[in-house]
């Protein structure tokens, strides 16, 4: 999690300013190479479906190899290359996401410690923190172009660990037999993790540009981003244990909740420390929503391929939302419109949780 989302993924987001300062191209640009990434995630997210169980482990290996790659060859100052490696990213993220994320479920299920499961997210957070704490820092010394090398280098030791550490995939379970009530269920549950990519995804990309805008600091933008990644370790493990309470349906409206005010922030005003908040809040929330609704989908499919399902629904929303925001951005002179509209996303998907917990509650009566 820490080297396929945290670095290989998120990275683009605390970069992209100096990207554009050093080879000068348009935010609908960069919305363009977001999109692409998202791209070769949806089609990753499709691949993993078929994944044989005796072959899970070789293809998680290789792509934790290939991710550091990608991650390095960026260092190429080539803008159809660029595309194409943020594709090939992209697409091993996604592999490496839902693999890791069925080995660690089947084995916290098999130990009957699932509470621990948005631990594993964190690792996320923490490449997020990574790479905010050190692109300031490099761009001092390095251009954007050489900072990629640096993250690939800094990315070799969790790459190991991930290769040596992971637990492997257990035999397949037999899914329960699905009535209307459930396919329904995950039909609108689908929908709602649709419009969380859509939403996430577009603060996501741009907030240290957002940021760097508002502030004319690097630093500052490059902060924002360690904000959201130690948002994203503090709070996302803790959603677990508010859905142990709480039940995981209303967890998911809370953290949609908190995460919809947060993202609207920037829409209202360029305070640095309400957005500073806000990006804190956005970090401890879209992972929230990505664990808790992972968790759920599989509560009530188990042994199904929901985990599947539900990441091809979430990256064709992000996979949307860069390009249509980036463009937006462009023709509106600034992010307050694409800001808005990613808030209103993240706001409808709380309200169809809010569905499925009133049908819920009629199936019961």
């Amino acid at each position: 999690m820490f080297l396929a989302m945290g670095v290989a993924r998120f990275s683009f987001t605390p970069l992209l300013p100096l990207m554009q300062e050093d080879y000068t191209f348009s935010d609908t640009i960069s919305g363009a190479l977001a999109s692409s990434n998202y791209l070769g995630y949806l089609l990753g997210a499709l691949y993993a479906r078929f994944v044989k169980k005796e072959r899970a482990r070789l293809l998680y290996n290789l792509y934790i190899i290939a991710s550091l790659v990608f991650v390095g060859l960026m260092f190429v100052n080539s803008q159809p290359l660029w595309y194409l490696l943020r594709f090939l990213s992209g697409f091993s993220s996604a592999l490496i996401f839902i693999l890791s994320s069925e080995f660690v479920m089947d084995d916290l299920v098999k130990k009957e410690k699932t509470e621990y499961l948005g631990i594993i997210y964190s690792g996320i957070g923490c490449g997020m923190v990574l790479s905010g704490l050190t692109i300031p820092f490099l761009s001092g010394f390095f251009n954007s172009a050489q900072i990629w090398l640096w993250l690939a280098v800094l990315s070799i030791l969790p790459a190991l660990f991930a290769l040596y550490s992971t637990p492997g995939p257990t035999p397949a379970v037999k899914p329960p037999e699905n009535g209307k009530n459930i396919n329904k269920t995950i039909y609108l549950l689908s929908v709602s993790y649709f419009l969380e990519g859509l939403g996430y995804i577009i603060t996501g990309t741009f907030l240290s540009v957002i940021i760097l805008r508002s502030t004319d600091s690097v630093m500052f933008s490059g902060y924002a981003w360690v904000i959201t990644g130690l948002g994203a370790v503090a709070i996302t493990p803790l959603w677990a244990a508010y859905a142990k309470r709480k039940g995981l349906l209303n967890a998911i409206m809370a953290a949609f909740a908190v995460q919809t005010v947060s993202i609207a922030a920037p829409a209202f005003t360029t305070n640095t420390l309400i957005n500073f908040a806000g990006a804190f809040g956005y970090g401890g929330t879209f992972l929230g929503v990505v664990s808790l609704t992972l968790a759920y989908g599989r509560q009530i499919s188990p042994g199904g391929s929901t985990t599947a399902l539900l990441t091809i629904m979430f990256s064709i929303g992000q996979m949307l939302g860069p390009f249509i925001a980036g463009y937006v951005a462009d023709i509106t002179g600034g992010f307050r419109i694409p800001v808005l509209g990613a808030a209103t996303c993240t706001a409808l998907g709380g309200i169809i949780i809010l569905i499925i917990k009133k049908g819920e509650k009629n199936a019961d009566t």
